[in-house]
């Protein structure tokens, strides 16, 4: 359907930032006093279009609207690109004037502050300058209070260092006797632990001696006593066999050996009996020597252990005392220099805040000098808000102009978009039926 030209074709485009924007046009055609001016497709316009060419006609036998289907869908598509454009220069004219609003705003808060402080330049000069020199004074005072706060650190720290030395060489004599009494104790204690292990060894070693006799004499007496119940059932077997002398003569003479066998080897127990005593006495006399000995040596050395571990706790005790004394004297004076160091540190934040005000004393002076000096900026920036508050009116007139454009454009296409999304969608159905029987015959 011809949509005709749009009625806002002949408006002029201020260039306000250089460029030089279009409205609502596909095409730009000279207008005759030389400015561009814009046309919006029509129909006829979309009509040669190079899919509508004679090759992609049906033929004429066939009855068909295909040509006013394409003709309305490329007017459709024609349609939606005027609507966006006419969006987009709409959109970007008020962007620009935006822009041109906050400069102008920015310039106007920049005059009015040039102004006050062209009007208030005596007064500003009188304050700032008395300003300047009540903090330079202030700062003057500080530097000397932070000078003398640091002369009085500097001699803490080297008394506390002098202190330190001192101490030290004190305490050295100390150190060395509870060093020393530390290794005699050490030394002690290592010599009772060796005579603990001896006394040990020795008790074990009369221990084993005893046992080894009291087995033997065990089994002396173990011996005797199966050697004389073996010899006690040896003659009762012979007594029986003694009834028939003659004819048990080879078994009472078998019988009779071992009765003599058992006899010998019950003496021969019954003698290691009174010899097994006698032979290991003298081992066990030994041994018992040496853990006396060794005990008497345990006794002496733990002795000499207790006596040095007690002369070791009490230098080492000497020596923690006086040096917890002399700490205590430094931690008193290190104290002081931490306190004069808090002191530094106050009148240092103190120099600072009074740098801060008097760089800003100076800043508002030399721009209430700088302003005052340069009056010629001052006009120059109220031409400037002048001629931005002129442009910003031409361009909200230019704004209000694309709005209404905007929507004379989404009114005047307003059908051919419809048309063209009713014809999306029935080519849409038409499709998807053409897929499900080509998927129902398939089938």
């Amino acid at each position: 359907m011809p949509e005709g030209n749009s009625p806002l074709r002949n408006i002029p485009t201020p260039d306000l930032d250089g460029s030089d924007e279009t409205l609502l046009s596909t095409s730009p055609a000279a207008s005759p006093d030389g400015e561009v001016g814009y046309e919006t497709p029509t129909s006829q316009m979309v009509a040669v279009a190079p899919e509508l060419d004679n090759d992609a006609l049906p033929p004429d036998d066939v009855p068909t609207n295909t040509g006013s289907v394409k003709r309305g869908m490329s007017e459709g598509f024609s349609a939606m690109s005027e609507v966006r454009r006419a969006k987009r220069e709409h959109a970007d004219a008020r962007d620009r004037l935006a822009k041109l609003q906050a400069e102008i705003d920015n310039d106007n808060h920049t005059l009015a502050h040039r102004i006050q402080v062209e009007q208030d330049f005596e007064k500003i000069v009188a304050e700032q300058t008395a300003a300047i020199d009540d903090v330079t004074g202030q700062i003057e005072q500080l530097q000397g209070s932070l000078d003398e706060a640091d002369g009085q650190r500097q001699d803490l720290e080297q008394q506390l260092e002098e202190l330190k030395a001192t101490h030290a060489k004190d305490l050295a004599p100390y150190q060395q006797l509870a060093d020393s009494a530390k290794k005699r104790a050490d030394a002690d204690q290592g010599a009772f632990n060796n005579a603990r292990k001896a006394a040990r060894a020795a008790e074990k070693h009369l221990k084993d001696l005893t046992k080894r006799r009291d087995t033997e004499l065990d089994q002396a007496k173990r011996t005797i006593n199966a050697a004389a119940a073996q010899i006690t059932s040896l003659n009762e077997r012979l007594g029986e066999l003694t009834s028939d002398p003659v004819e048990n003569a080879a078994e009472i003479s078998k019988v009779n050996a071992e009765i003599d066998a058992q006899t010998t080897q019950r003496e021969n127990a019954t003698a290691r009996l009174q010899t097994i005593p006698d032979q290991s006495a003298s081992a066990i006399q030994a041994a018992q020597g040496t853990l006396a000995s060794a005990k008497q040596q345990l006794e002496q050395a733990k002795a000499a252990a207790d006596a040095s571990k007690r002369e070791a706790d009490q230098k080492s005790g000497e020596f923690k005392d006086l040096r917890s004394r002399y700490r205590d004297e430094e931690g008193a004076l290190d104290d002081k220099i931490v306190e004069v160091q808090k002191q530094i540190r106050g009148i240092n934040a103190q120099m600072a805040d009074a740098k801060k005000s008097l760089d800003a004393a100076q800043a508002l002076l030399h721009e209430a000098e700088d302003i005052h000096a340069t009056p010629e900026a001052t006009r120059e920036l109220e031409e400037k808000v002048r001629d931005n508050s002129a442009a910003a009116t031409v361009q909200k007139q230019q704004v209000d102009a694309l709005a209404k454009a905007e929507q004379e454009v989404r009114a005047r296409t307003r059908q051919s978009r419809v048309r063209l999304v009713i014809m999306l969608v029935l080519i849409g159905v038409v499709i998807c039926l053409i897929i499900w029987l080509i998927l129902m015959y398939a089938g």
